[in-house]
């Protein structure tokens, strides 16, 4: 049999739209079937540092696009990583590009990828007759000695999911971000199967058992009935699941290509206490599948079940990038409520190839790191549920930091849940020398502030938090970190607070500084000039008065929209050259005050004589 021709039936494949074409690359399931869709082009938005989240982009405005930035749903979740996506029409695409590029506002523009899936002991038939020798290989039935789990929330981010089988009961309402509405059911399969091996109830007689006895799953449908996702629909789902309460995201999906938006969703969900688990991919390469590639995300490869749960799956990526290892080959729960397991009579998969009728494959259709994922999953919810007070960070630890290093394809080995159980977290809270503005310091609309002299000695930074005359603000998951200072109308004092948190969840309170607010613009006026519409030759004068309470930074002079002359000194004085303008000249002056507020004279009309 041709290998390279061999199909896993569930699993993961990126597809990317690139210029010139589509690119088609298999990631971290088996299917490298599919399609992208080719209309509307979806682009990303990142806005720049200090830029308002809701800020309205006037290059779309101008290009009649004001509303091309999605629903509001969209805007408010992506909006949490300053990002917005732009759908618009193919024909548009490089135009809308090009002004977006050249907006002061914006950071960055990217076309939107798209992902694919990746495809006590109880009474349950499938652990009492050995269908399930995963579980053992991760040594969860041990682990259950100590917890079978609490109602910790598992996000699985996905296909979506059904509440059938031994999963009845354990789903949550959840959100479908592929189709825009409330009903995240599994229309394809994928998402089902993950979920069972997270959360399927065991010790009920019947079925197969999950890792986790108690913990509820929250359905997050990002990948439509295609098997394809954007980005943008999965960085909104893991923003979703993590302002949801989830305490560990998982993703068996993901694609070779990366982008601000989903690694940024990613940060975000991190600051806000999750893990985020997911497949490695099923390509047998070492290069990097995203997200599974990004900090902090805990990427798992697969084993192979059938040998001990210890040797590298056949498909499974391998690298330093990898953390863990994981069974490859699973029992799971389908989306109609049909439970599989490694057999022949059982989701056993023949298919030849329609053309030459040559076998192509003849295996077990639940292969993948897509199901080594989940396992990981439902023992960091054990961990969770063993220990409340640990963050993502801690749980990542956890488990990386207690896995047998039996192997050099990962970098931490194979997950034992008993040993990540009993495995401590870091208690020292994070250090910062100060922050910017400096105290004192004059402020107007959004202002970035900045701390510096971030350090942590052990995990890392993982968000700063911005508190107003005692009250939070506003919170930034990205790195730089510099949440937005907004003072809006606001004129007077304003007392400023920085909470720096490492990523075990310790934190550290900053010295409260205070800032003057000033939103009031300036009065400017002109008090000697040549009137409106005269002839003038050889140099204007123009003499001006302008003053603002916090003071006058500058006045400057405009002609033709050019700043021609500078003064800063009261009394002001500015004047042009008539010879070097053009035969009409608009002038007016324009004077902006320490805080940066700004005013203009009403413009006047000069002719050459």
């Amino acid at each position: 049999m041709n290998s390279t021709r061999r199909r896993v039936i569930v699993g993961l494949a990126a597809v990317t739209a690139v210029a010139g074409g589509v690119v088609l690359a298999p990631v971290a399931g088996a299917s490298v079937t599919g399609s992208a869709r080719a209309l509307p082009v979806r682009l990303l938005v990142g806005l720049r540092d200090g830029v308002a989240t809701d800020v309205a982009l006037p290059s779309l405005t101008r290009l009649g696009l004001p509303k091309a930035d999605g629903d509001s749903t969209a805007r408010r979740l992506l909006g949490e990583i300053r990002a917005k996506a732009v759908e618009v029409p193919t024909g548009r695409a490089e135009a809308v590009t090009a002004a977006l590029r050249a907006d002061p506002n914006v950071a960055y523009v990217q076309i939107d990828p798209q992902a694919e899936k990746a495809d006590v002991t109880p009474d349950d038939p499938w652990m009492t007759q050995d269908r399930q020798p995963e579980l053992k290989y991760l040594n969860v039935p041990a682990a259950w000695d100590t917890t079978t789990g609490a109602a910790v929330t598992v996000a699985v981010v996905d296909s979506g999911v059904n509440p059938v089988g031994d999963l009845a009961g354990k789903v949550l309402p959840g959100y479908d971000f592929a189709n825009d509405d409330s009903s995240p059911s599994d229309d394809e399969g994928h998402g089902t199967m993950v979920a069972s091996l997270i959360a399927a109830t065991p010790d009920n007689g019947a079925g197969m058992a999950g890792v986790c006895a108690q913990c509820k799953i929250l359905p997050v449908k990002v990948v439509g009935r295609s098997g394809l996702g954007y980005h943008s629909d999965i960085a909104q789902g893991i923003i979703y699941a993590a302002q949801k309460g989830a305490k560990i995201i998982n993703l068996s999906l993901g694609s070779t290509v990366s982008s601000a938006v989903l690694q940024d969703a990613v940060a975000y969900a991190n600051g806000k206490g999750a893990l985020v688990v997911a497949a490695a991919g099923n390509s047998d390469t070492n290069a990097k599948s995203y997200p599974a590639a990004y900090a902090d995300v805990l990427a798992v490869g697969a084993t192979d079940t059938r040998t001990g749960g210890t040797a590298k799956a056949w498909f499974s990526n391998f690298g330093s990038w990898v953390d863990v290892a994981a069974p490859g080959i699973t029992a799971a729960m389908q989306y109609n409520g049909v439970y599989c397991w490694d057999s022949r009579d059982s989701c056993w998969t023949t298919e030849y190839d329609p053309k030459t009728g040559e076998l192509v494959y003849d295996d077990y259709s639940v292969q993948g790191t897509s199901f080594s994922a989940p396992l990981v999953s439902g023992v960091a919810a054990l961990v969770a549920s063993a220990h409340p007070n640990y963050s993502g960070g801690s749980l990542r630890y956890a488990i990386t930091n207690s896995g047998r290093r039996d192997n050099t394809w990962t970098q931490f080995g194979t997950v034992d849940a008993v040993r990540a159980i009993n495995s401590g977290t870091d208690t020292k809270a994070p250090t910062a020398t100060g922050f910017t503005p400096a105290a004192n310091a004059k402020v107007r609309a959004n202002v970035a502030i900045t701390p510096t002299g971030l350090a942590d000695d052990w995990f890392g930074i993982r968000n700063v938090s911005l508190y107003v005359d005692g009250k939070w603000h506003g919170s930034d998951y990205v790195a730089p970190f510099a949440p937005v200072l907004k003072t809006g109308t606001r004129n007077g004092a304003v007392k400023v607070q920085l909470v720096i948190y490492d990523k075990a969840g310790n934190s550290t309170w900053l010295p409260a500084r205070w800032y003057t607010a000033d939103n009031l613009a300036p009065t400017v006026s002109i008090t000697k000039a040549p009137a409106n519409k005269a002839k003038v030759k050889g140099t204007v004068k123009v003499y001006a008065k302008a003053a603002d309470k916090s003071g006058i930074n500058r006045v400057e002079l405009i002609v033709n929209g050019k700043v021609v002359a500078t003064d800063r000194t009261a009394g002001y004085v500015l004047s042009f050259k008539v010879a070097s303008q053009k035969k009409t000249m608009k002038v007016r002056i324009r004077a902006y005050d320490k805080a940066g507020n700004v005013k203009y004279t009403t413009i006047r009309t000069y002719y050459r004589a």
